[in-house]
């Protein structure tokens, strides 16, 4: 992957990270349990926060720095997808941001399969591990506090 070609990517994962973080926001407005609104908020600032990382990165300095990989519950690999609701419930609202974690944890993974250059791999591959590590969150509340009430 050439310089070009890895900025439009980045380019590319910066509009993603805006589109989510003006998903978490709109549909915070939207609900009306307020825990799950205060959590759609704390969503939002960290994909806000992911696009200022990725506006200002050093890439060269990013690449030769690897994250790795954490532990994967796979929860989010088999529970069916949901559409947000202004009534959605705590369940509802862990399912979807799961799912959503899981896509942006593929998409970085499978960026990074479409170079042979090794640093644009490490690149993509850390920001796969950053979207797995909140894909982890979810899954671990989700084990904690919906497994153990059903």
């Amino acid at each position: 992957m050439e310089q070009n070609d890895l900025r439009e990517a980045i380019e590319f994962a910066i509009e993603k990270e805006q589109e989510a973080a003006d998903w978490y926001n709109d549909l915070a407005g939207n609900v009306k349990m307020k825990a799950i609104a205060e959590e759609l908020k704390k969503m939002a600032a960290v994909e806000e926060g992911h696009r200022d990382r990725l506006k200002s990165m050093d890439v060269n300095a990013y690449t030769k720095t690897e994250v790795k990989p954490g532990i994967d519950l796979k929860i989010a690999d088999y529970i069916v997808d949901k559409e947000p609701t202004p009534d959605m419930s705590w369940q509802d609202f862990l399912q979807i941001a799961m799912r959503r974690e899981l896509a942006a944890m593929n998409l970085y993974t499978d960026l990074s399969k479409l170079t042979p250059d090794p640093a644009t791999k490490q690149f993509f591959e850390n920001l796969a591990a950053e979207e797995e590590g909140h894909k982890l969150f979810f899954e671990k509340t989700w084990d904690e506090e919906v497994l153990t009430d059903n």
